[in-house]
């Protein structure tokens, strides 16, 4: 409760200058990251000076630790994809239909091909949801850790203006679907703050990128799930309500796991129940 006649909420020149340092602190952590990766590389190629070492489109990643972890076989046959798009602007059919005149250009087709590449390994393969696996469920995770992780890939700073261009293309040629999730913070005052959405590739997506559909890549994201669920580690959206820690719900996540249902119906004819229900 307030006290009357006192007004705590922020004005707006205070708003402005919190937004501005918070845009400040999070490109200073960017350029961190960017820092840590051209450190890595350097290192391992000091070590190893005949075998030039790079993360971008190869099947590894750059952890915020430093440490470089083997992605699953699987995604080596995915970055290949990506790569055959720079080159080819139809190996994504509909992303060339619908995607604008921007994919006539090589340079948008490489940038989007290494958002991607960036993207799915924070993507459950089996049902098309971008989020970080936990016991509790996949938990949604920001357009801004995404970023992060285009740093820790690339070595390269993108900014959220060409990070967004790339989700409009997606979304443009139906591959690419979010919802927002916005929390009451304050019921008096009617305050909103949003939380990381629910991010989420369709079935026309995996289509078009078509090798999640070959057999022997369908077995490989099937034993690497396997693997995964012995962990412990849970697929199904994180509940509104354990995003919001309590907050009573506005938005669940039953809309987006009617995609997943869609998208994963390919891999239920070889392991039924991953079907989510």
């Amino acid at each position: 409760m307030k006290t009357p006649g006192h007004d705590s909420s922020p004005t707006p020149s205070d708003k402005s200058s919190y937004d501005a340092e918070y845009r400040r602190k999070r490109k200073d952590r960017k350029w961190e990251l960017i820092e840590l990766h051209h450190r890595v590389v350097a290192e391992d190629n000091a070590r190893n000076p005949k075998t030039p070492f790079e993360i971008g489109l190869k099947s590894r990643r750059l952890l915020r630790s430093g440490k470089v972890e083997i992605l699953p076989p699987e995604y080596g046959r995915i970055f290949k994809a990506f790569e055959e798009f720079i080159t080819n602007p139809n190996r994504f059919p509909s992303l060339n239909a619908w995607g604008g005149e921007a994919i006539n250009n090589v340079l948008s087709r490489t940038l989007i091909a290494k958002v991607l590449a960036c993207m799915l390994p924070n993507t459950d393969l089996i049902g098309g949801r971008v989020g970080l696996p936990t016991e509790a469920g996949l938990k949604p995770i920001s357009y801004d850790q995404l970023q992060e992780e285009y740093a820790l890939r690339f070595g390269e700073y993108i900014s959220p203006k060409s990070f967004a261009k790339v989700m409009k293309y997606l979304k443009r040629a139906g591959y690419y679907h979010s919802e927002r999730i916005n929390v009451c913070v304050d019921k008096d005052e009617g305050t909103i703050r949003s939380a990381p959405s629910y991010k989420q590739f369709t079935i026309r997506f995996f289509n078009d990128l078509k090798v999640v559909r070959y057999p022997n890549i369908s077995e490989l994201i099937l034993a690497t799930r396997k693997r995964q669920t012995k962990k412990g580690l849970n697929f199904h959206w994180l509940s509104f309500r354990k995003i919001a820690s309590g907050i009573q719900a506005i938005y669940n996540a039953s809309t987006l796991n009617t995609y997943a249902q869609a998208t994963s119906a390919f891999f239920s004819e070889y392991q039924p129940d991953l079907a989510p229900s």
